[in-house]
Parts: C-alpha cells; sequence; structure tokens
C-alpha cells in the first residue's frame, strides 16, 4: 500500500510507447503535466500553511514565470522545437526537491511527473 504523497508506479511499457509520440503528443503531454505543477503550487500559495518569505516568493515566482514561458512557445513541429518547451520547464525541475514537506511533497509528485514527460 502506498500513501498520499507516493506517486503511482507506471508500467515501463508506457515509457516505451512516449519514444513513439510525435513532437507535438510530447509537447502536450509536457503542458499537461506543468499544468499540474503549476496547479499545485496555486494551492501551495493560497493554503493556510502558507509562509511568505523570501524563498517561497521566489519558488512561487520561478514556477510562474516558467509556465508563462512554456504557454508563449507556439506547439513544436520538430524534436528540436520540443527541446525549447523542456528548457521552458527546467526551472521547474530544479526547484522543487522531495526533501520538502506538507503541500510541497504534492507540489514534488506533479514535478516528477513533469520530469518523466520530459525524458
Amino acid at each position: 500500500m502506498r500513501d498520499a504523497d507516493t506517486p503511482p508506479q507506471e508500467p515501463a511499457d508506457r515509457l516505451d510507447a512516449r519514444t513513439e509520440l510525435t513532437p507535438r503528443q510530447q509537447a502536450a503531454v509536457i503542458r499537461t503535466a506543468a499544468a499540474e505543477v503549476h496547479q499545485r503550487v496555486q494551492e501551495w500559495r493560497h493554503s493556510p500553511g502558507w509562509q511568505d518569505t523570501a524563498t517561497n516568493a521566489y519558488r512561487y515566482q520561478a514556477t510562474v514565470v516558467a509556465v508563462a514561458a512554456l504557454d508563449a512557445l507556439p506547439e513544436p513541429a520538430t524534436d528540436q522545437e520540443l527541446s525549447g518547451l523542456v528548457d521552458a520547464v527546467r526551472p521547474l525541475l530544479a526547484e522543487w526537491r522531495s526533501s520538502r514537506h506538507g503541500p510541497e511533497q504534492q507540489i514534488f509528485v506533479a514535478v516528477e511527473r513533469l520530469h518523466k514527460a520530459c525524458d
């Protein structure tokens, strides 16, 4: 049995299927995962446990900026254009770590999904 903060395990064949996606299909997976991260960060920001520290404000702003940059990019037609989407969300992949507790753990779970979408 897993706890609520542990992401479900994905079958290995699902990862193999991703290699067959077109750049537009892969972009849709990345955009969906990034939207989930953004949603989780918004929930955290508006939760009673939010502490308006410089670090939290930075992480919140970094998330908003990364998602806005992703949203501004056109749909990719090539793998090279797809890499631009991955570059746009890279700050999210770097900023959120599993060592954080509470509501931030849900953000990490969403970031892990985004990381897998970018692979």
